[in-house]
């Protein structure tokens, strides 16, 4: 029997191919500079916003200066903010702003007449508790985001001196809008007009204190607040149908009386009426 040959011996590990050593993260060759720019560059502040369909260009630059405006707002609050400050985040110049708004007080009372006009497209349904529920948490929501900015102005907000106030002869026109969306609900569930203007005018005061307890709750999703809403309204509406009654009409003329001589009237006053004196 033929012995088998034997086999060749392996290779030494000396002599196998050298592995190349990996290049040092050094010698990657590197991105250009302009392409490196290009990923780290931010959005352009002043890139106006989408025109919404059917918007005229002079209504969606309105639109993108109160944008710009409510982001500075929120941001440094309205006293650190200045029209140069908004026109360079929208993208224009000072006097282009100007055309559009003579002040920034003309940007925030801007913000009140879309809040306000926003509420009034709600679209109300079932009781009257469904229905003011409905309005007060919606008006809740629709400040959100400006929380802050509203913070910085709560004095100014409440007084009756200030152009930005509530109170002001400047917000008259929307103060009596904000109180007509309760008044609504209140002449379908059957109250006579005399209960509600003061029932109309004391939601209103609510929804300011309420707004007031809003801006300051840090809760989760300002569970507290709307939870106060709620339990309030629980509260209240059951007592409404009093207001119908002759008991609740006497307690009407009383209260009518009383605001009457603080010198604040419950009826609407003409535009010569003395600003920051009189109706709330």
């Amino acid at each position: 029997m033929t012995a088998r040959a034997p086999r060749k011996p392996a290779k030494a590990a000396s002599a196998a191919k050298p592995v190349s050593a990996a290049k040092p993260a050094s010698a990657a060759k590197p991105a250009s500079a302009a392409k490196a720019a290009r990923v780290a560059k931010p959005a352009r502040a002043g890139r106006a916003s989408k025109r919404l369909p059917d918007e005229k260009k002079r209504d969606a630059t309105r639109r993108h200066l109160v944008e710009r405006a409510l982001a500075l707002f929120q941001e440094r609050g309205v006293e650190g903010t200045t029209m140069r400050d908004i026109a360079k985040a929208a993208g224009m110049s000072l006097g282009a702003a100007y055309y559009y708004f003579p002040s920034k007080e003309a940007l925030v009372f801007a913000f009140y007449e879309d809040n306000q006009a926003a509420g009034e497209r709600l679209e109300l349904r079932g009781s009257l508790r469904d229905q003011l529920g409905a309005l007060l948490h919606t008006k809740l929501r629709s400040i959100h985001d400006q929380r802050h900015m509203l913070g910085t102005i709560v004095q100014r907000l409440i007084d009756p001196g200030d152009p930005l106030s509530v109170f002001s002869a400047q917000s008259r026109a929307i103060r009596e809008r904000s109180i007509e969306v309760f008044a609504k609900p209140l002449r379908e569930a059957g109250l006579p007009a005399e209960s509600v203007g003061v029932a109309a005018h004391a939601l209103w005061l609510f929804q300011l204190g309420i707004m007031l307890v809003y801006i300051n709750d840090a809760s989760p999703a300002q569970k507290r607040t709307h939870g106060l809403v709620d339990d309030a309204l629980d509260m209240l509406v059951p007592m409404v149908p009093l207001l119908a009654t002759p008991i609740g009409a006497g307690l009407v003329a009383k209260v009518s009386a009383a605001l009457a001589r603080a010198g604040i009237s419950l009826a609407e006053r003409d535009s010569t009426s003395t600003p920051g004196t009189g109706s709330v």
